[in-house]
C-alpha cells in the first residue's frame, strides 16, 4: 500500500483515474506502464496500481503520440534519447522537451537513415516531427514548469484557467484553482438528487458560480 507521506507533493492516481484523465482505456495505460520495456519510469512499486503526477504527464505525451499512429517502439526510442540528453527519468515532462523534442525525432530519423534502418521506422520518426509541431505545441501552453524545469502544474482546459492539476494540492486531483475544491465534488453536487442549479451548488460549496460551470464542463469532457 502506498504511504500518504510518500505521495505528498508528487500526486497519486489510480490506473482507472489516470485513464479517465487521459481519456483512454485503463488497459492502454497498463500496457504503457507494464510493457517488458516500459516507456515511463515508475516512482511507486510497480505492483502498486498507482502513478505519480510526473508519470501522468509522461503518459499524456505517450497517449498523444499513440493517438496519431506513432508506434510504441518509436516513442520508446525518443524517450530514451531525451532522457539521456536531458539527464532525467521524465524526459517528456521537462521544459527542454518543449524546445528540443522535435530535433530529437529529426536526429533519430537521420541516424536510422544512415544505418539503413527499417523504412517504416524512419517514416514513423518523421511523422513524430509533424505530430510534435501540430499536436504537441498547443499542449505545452497548458504546462507550468518549476525551478527544476519539470512540470509542476497542468491546466487541462486553458492556461492559468480555473481547473488545475497540482501535485502540491489535493494529491494532484483536478481542482478549482481558486478554491481548491475538487471538480468531481462540484460535479457530483450538481448531479445530486436529479440535478441542482449552479447557484445552489455554489452556495453549498462556497465557490463562485464560474467554478461550478467550469467544473461541470471539465468533468463532462472526460465522459467516455
Amino acid at each position: 500500500m502506498v504511504q500518504t507521506s510518500v505521495c505528498l507533493g508528487v500526486g497519486i492516481y489510480s490506473i482507472p483515474e489516470a485513464a479517465r484523465l487521459l481519456r483512454t482505456k485503463p488497459g492502454a495505460v497498463r500496457r504503457w506502464l507494464d510493457d517488458e520495456r516500459p516507456v515511463v519510469k515508475r516512482l511507486f512499486d510497480p505492483s502498486e496500481a498507482t502513478i505519480s503526477f510526473l508519470e501522468l504527464m509522461e503518459l499524456h505525451f505517450i497517449k498523444m503520440f499513440r493517438s496519431e499512429g506513432i508506434s510504441l517502439q518509436t516513442i520508446r526510442r525518443a524517450a530514451a534519447a531525451a532522457s539521456q540528453k536531458f539527464h532525467t527519468d521524465y524526459p517528456f515532462a521537462v521544459r527542454r522537451f518543449d524546445t528540443d523534442g522535435r530535433s530529437i525525432f529529426a536526429t533519430l530519423a537521420r541516424e536510422a537513415e544512415l544505418k539503413r534502418a527499417d523504412a517504416v521506422l524512419v517514416e514513423d520518426l518523421r511523422r513524430g516531427q509533424y505530430v510534435f509541431d501540430q499536436i504537441m505545441r498547443p499542449f505545452f501552453r497548458k504546462l507550468e514548469y518549476g525551478d527544476r524545469d519539470e512540470v509542476r502544474r497542468f491546466w487541462p482546459m486553458e492556461p492559468k484557467g480555473r481547473i488545475v492539476l497540482d501535485p502540491e494540492r489535493k494529491f494532484g486531483k483536478p481542482i478549482d484553482a481558486e478554491t481548491g475544491v475538487p471538480t468531481k465534488s462540484i460535479y457530483d453536487a450538481v448531479m445530486a438528487g436529479g440535478g441542482q442549479d449552479y447557484q445552489t451548488v455554489a452556495e453549498w460549496l462556497d465557490v463562485p458560480v464560474p467554478a461550478v460551470q467550469c467544473a461541470v464542463r471539465f468533468e463532462e469532457s472526460l465522459a467516455p
